[in-house]
């Protein structure tokens, strides 16, 4: 919505509240009483979290680079103006997270990136993407209109 209205996104935790530094990945993890792990500061980490925060730490291992950098460096990547509200608690994490300034992800590390973390909209959006739909909602002529965000 952001891109469509060209407005800026100010996101809070770009982090995660740690989850994408990969440290919810490595044992000891703290579970819940469904044995679910569990961040203190934001509850519970979905098995979809985890997937994303395995493929960053997997990216910054390929590059030489920290998650934290990484997953920063995939945020300054995107279309868009984006102003990340940074949570580093200590001045190594700040300087680490600057550090992901000076990152270029390479075409392939994004599609991975933007494949794990991709949202799904789920009902109305995919019927309503569908073509028979869109044929059926543009009286068959939907292919024939010129849309310019395409």
């Amino acid at each position: 919505m952001a891109k469509a209205f060209d407005l800026a996104v100010t996101p809070w935790s770009p982090l995660g509240g740690g989850v994408l530094t990969g440290k919810y990945n490595q044992p000891p993890q703290t579970g819940d009483e469904q044995g679910r792990l569990v961040n203190p500061a934001f509850g519970t980490i979905s098995e979809r979290n985890l997937a994303i925060a395995q493929v960053v730490s997997e990216v910054a291992t390929e590059i030489g680079h920290t998650p934290s950098q990484v997953a920063l460096a995939w945020l300054h990547a995107q279309n868009g103006v984006i102003i990340p509200i940074i949570g580093a608690r200590k001045l190594t994490q700040f300087q680490d997270n600057l550090a992901s300034l000076n990152i270029t992800l390479s075409p392939e590390h994004l599609q991975r990136l933007n494949e794990v973390s991709q949202i799904e909209l789920g009902f109305p959006h995919d019927f309503l993407q569908s073509d028979v739909i869109r044929d059926r909602l543009f009286g068959g002529t939907f292919n024939t209109i010129e849309n310019h965000r395409i």
